[in-house]
């Protein structure tokens, strides 16, 4: 009986202020338009001069270009210096972000797992600041069209996610990765210029 007391004032309430109701009913809808990910048209591809990456990270989006190549390794850099830097579609390094990672002695570990061999990644972390961390692989799949590697660092009961995906010539397309055990995923499209 006290909850149907609660419940008639309610609704007579929110009839009578009718104008609160369109906010409820809009208010779920840019809910979930936050949760579209993000793609640039067409227009925007074509018009670009360098090759980019869009980046999504929770509920953020951006767009980072390419900066330089050094012995395959890309160096991707956007607004607020956030810089990702990749290694045949992985990322091994970032900076500018409220979490980063390092990780150590990444083209010999990448070069591991593409020769479908299971490596320990060693992880360097900041905030909180650890270093050395131990990657172990519990799965490695790995094909011409893509890389997928689950990680545990048990020391600190992290779990790690890599998927990327390879078009015919070998090169990234997409990435979806984990960072750091406090950002969580990053998705990650690759559009390059030639």
């Amino acid at each position: 009986m006290n909850k149907l007391k609660m419940i008639i004032p309610l609704v007579l309430l929110a009839s009578c202020n009718s104008y609160y109701f369109p906010l409820l009913v809009e208010a779920p809808q840019r809910i979930i338009s936050s949760f579209k990910p993000y793609s640039p048209g067409e227009s925007y591809i074509k018009n670009q001069e360098s090759s980019f990456v869009t980046v999504e990270l929770g509920q953020q989006n951006a767009t980072l270009v390419l900066s330089s190549i050094e012995n395959n390794i890309f160096t991707w850099v956007g607004q607020g210096n956030v810089t990702f830097k990749t290694y045949k579609g992985l990322v091994i390094k970032t900076s500018g972000l409220a979490n980063n990672f390092t990780l150590i002695d990444p083209k010999q570990s990448v070069d591991h797992f593409l020769a479908n061999d299971p490596h320990t990644l060693i992880f360097n972390l900041d905030k909180p600041r650890l270093y050395e961390v131990q990657a172990h692989t519990s799965k490695l799949s790995t094909s011409q069209s893509g890389l997928n590697i689950d990680l545990i660092a048990k020391s600190i009961n992290w779990k790690i996610k890599v998927d990327v995906t390879y078009d015919d010539k070998g090169m990234p397309i997409a990435n979806n990765q984990t960072l750091h055990p406090f950002v969580g995923d990053v998705t990650m499209s690759y559009y390059f210029k030639y």
